[in-house]
């Protein structure tokens, strides 16, 4: 067993379990909305505040200074704020701020928990950017990652005292303590790593924050969420499925088997993204009908670089990779009035409705984007599908 491994092992949940009680009877997080006349989309971010903020301003929806002047506009961002980028603590708190200021001049951010904030609370690392444990060194977090170390070398000692006494034959391999070893956990354990973990497990400020959010919401007749909702997730009401993801963020049920792991999840499907259009439309029908909406907006597969829809738009594709990490393709998803525009860097482009012709607006998109070779070869595809009577 490597390092990682049996500190993971050891400390699930790094340095110290902070669980706090919380009350079943909590008060329900609205989920659904109406009569809404203006919605921005914003796929995942991935520790990009630079890119973050050019869409908010290319949006309306802040000036200058990073203040909310969207008035009524509902801005949904779809998760994965987190990891890829070093910069997700400074948007954390940017829309902390901005939460509040929405709220007074009447319009509202909705933040969807994806798949990378799940891991980051039960302690998935493998996607952190080093600046992401870099923005929370203090003066103390030297001491702090001692004090860490020494919680793990206590572990380590009493498991090796107890496998002593034990006559099980298979036993964990654990390592011996000596300065190789304290040596490679501090390069593995970088400063402000211990105030990372606190604050994103359960008890800590970013975990309290981010169980206040859904995982799914319904604007007017549109479905929004990370990543979507496969088979066995079919029967699950909005409420159901946001009371089973924050009560696996809070530590109140075992995440292992849970929701928020699940393939069939709102973090992680993928079959609106990637399977095949005729074998998928039966299930997407089926989640319509059962949430009562036309579209169905998602993140989670930025495959295109650009906003796709698909079935005839009644999925839209809107993770585009804005992050650098995925080459910095900035974009937003406008709803205005019941028409849908996708905006990049400030240009808006109709969206193809339900039995508009695709090609059309991927010639466009191949144009705006003419490096693109997956571009040119998605629309050479639906040139031919047209071409020879196709969908």
């Amino acid at each position: 067993m490597n390092l990682v491994s049996s500190i993971r092992f050891l400390l699930p949940f790094s340095y110290v379990l902070i669980f706090c009680s919380y009350s079943a009877a909590e008060k329900t997080i609205e989920d659904e909305w109406n009569d809404i006349s203006r919605i921005v989309a914003i796929g995942d971010i991935h520790g990009s505040y630079k890119n973050y903020i050019q869409i908010l301003n290319d949006s309306d929806l802040i000036d200058d200074h990073g203040s909310w002047i969207g008035k009524d506009t509902h801005l949904v961002q779809v998760g994965d704020l987190s990891d890829r980028g070093p910069d997700t603590a400074k948007i954390i708190k940017h829309l902390q701020k901005l939460e509040k200021q929405a709220v007074r001049e009447g319009g509202m951010i909705h933040l969807l928990i994806g798949n990378h904030e799940f891991m980051n609370v039960i302690g998935d690392l493998r996607y952190v950017h080093a600046g992401e444990y870099e923005a929370f060194v203090t003066s103390r977090s030297a001491k702090l990652r001692d004090a860490y170390y020494k919680k793990i070398i206590r572990e380590i000692k009493t498991k090796k005292t107890l496998q002593k006494s034990s006559s099980l034959e298979m036993q964990m391999e654990l390592p011996n303590i000596d300065e190789a070893f304290k040596k490679k956990l501090y390069e593995t354990i970088p400063l402000g790593y211990v105030e990372h973990r606190l604050a994103w497990q359960p008890g800590g400020k970013i975990n309290s924050w981010i169980a206040k959010h859904n995982a799914v919401i319904k604007i007017n007749d549109m479905l929004f969420l990370h990543a979507g909702l496969g088979p066995s997730a079919v029967s699950l009401s909005i409420q159901e499925i946001n009371e089973r993801i924050r009560a696996e963020i809070l530590g109140q049920i075992k995440y292992k088997d849970g929701l928020g792991n699940s393939q069939d999840g709102p973090l992680w499907y993928r079959g609106l993204a990637m399977n095949p259009e005729e074998a998928e439309t039966a299930h997407l029908e089926e989640l319509l009908k059962k949430h009562d909406v036309k579209k169905i907006i998602i993140g989670h597969t930025p495959s295109l670089g650009v906003i796709t829809p698909r079935f005839g738009s009644k999925v839209l594709i809107i993770d585009t990779g804005i992050s650098e990490h995925y080459g910095g393709h900035r974009s937003s998803l406008i709803i205005e009035n019941n028409l849908s525009f996708a905006s990049y860097d400030g240009r808006d482009f109709n969206l193809p409705t339900e039995g508009q012709d695709m090609a059309g607006y991927f010639q466009e998109m191949v144009n705006l984007k003419s490096n693109s070779k997956l571009l040119k070869s998605y629309l050479k595809t639906l040139l031919s599908k047209n071409t020879h009577g196709g969908g």
